[in-house]
């Protein structure tokens, strides 16, 4: 199977040996291949989702350069990305840098079209952190909804959603500990396992480590700590629907004097 292209996340993680990244953009302007470079697949996943997209739509085999395959395919489709018959993996986290290079100068040994390098820029300034949903193991049971004091998730009609990215606290997978399906995933997580979205992670070990976070977190009465999760995350919104409106009102009285 003959790759027409290849995208590289540059990521603005900080899990990925420098080194192996480095080297890849050294080569990769001079690919006999298309080319796609990306600033932080992560960031452009949550602020550029027709970019992603349209990117992902093409009928091109598509080999990504990037983390761990189940997170790079959960964030296109938390993009919008339906289809994924035509895309392929290298997974940094768990390559060395040899066989990297290596599969990468192949895919130059074998192309045809010595296109110049597109370039899809992230925004810098956010870290993009935040949780993708493997809807393969959520039973939207919304207790990471009850739990985030930070509306990055809505449950309604039996569904959840991360609706809110740029909310959540950057470097905290709490959500992901307190999941009973292990269907959270932070891409950025940057200690591995199945928080990460490795491919493969002991089912029973997950079970084990998920009962003891959550006791260590809310304590003995999981439900009641959830509903107190619940009610002060409530009582956010309602102070920040507050204060605008304050902020409004106050505009408007200035502008009547």
């Amino acid at each position: 199977m003959k790759h027409q292209r290849i995208v590289f996340c540059n990521c603005g993680g900080s899990f990925i040996d420098e080194n192996i990244k480095s080297e890849i953009l050294e080569i990769l302007p001079d690919l006999n291949i298309e080319k796609v470079k990306l600033d932080d697949l992560c960031g452009l996943c949550a602020t550029d989702k027709k970019s992603i997209e349209g990117l992902f739509s093409s009928s091109s085999n598509t080999l990504i350069v990037a983390c761990h395959p189940r997170a790079v395919k959960l964030l296109l489709e938390y993009s919008g990305v339906k289809s994924f018959e035509n895309l392929y993996y290298l997974d940094l986290r768990e390559s060395d840098k040899d066989s990297a290079l290596k599969r990468i100068t192949e895919l130059s040994e074998e192309g045809q079209n010595n296109q110049p390098l597109i370039e899809i820029a992230a925004k810098n300034e956010w870290p993009a952190w935040y949780p993708v949903l493997d809807y393969s193991r959520c039973t939207a049971c919304g207790q990471c909804a009850d739990f985030c004091l930070f509306g990055v998730y809505k449950k309604e009609n039996g569904t959840v959603e991360v609706i809110n990215p740029q909310g959540c606290k950057n470097n905290c997978p709490a959500c992901a500990r307190i999941c009973p399906q292990v269907a959270i995933v932070f891409p950025k997580y940057q200690h591995g396992g199945a928080v990460s979205g490795t491919d493969v992670f002991d089912e029973d070990l997950e079970q084990k480590r998920q009962l003891n976070d959550m006791n260590q977190i809310l304590g003995s009465d999981i439900y009641q700590a959830l509903e107190q999760r619940k009610q002060k995350r409530q009582s956010i919104i309602k102070n920040e629907a507050t204060l605008k409106a304050m902020e409004e009102r106050n505009n408007a009285l200035n502008e009547i004097k």
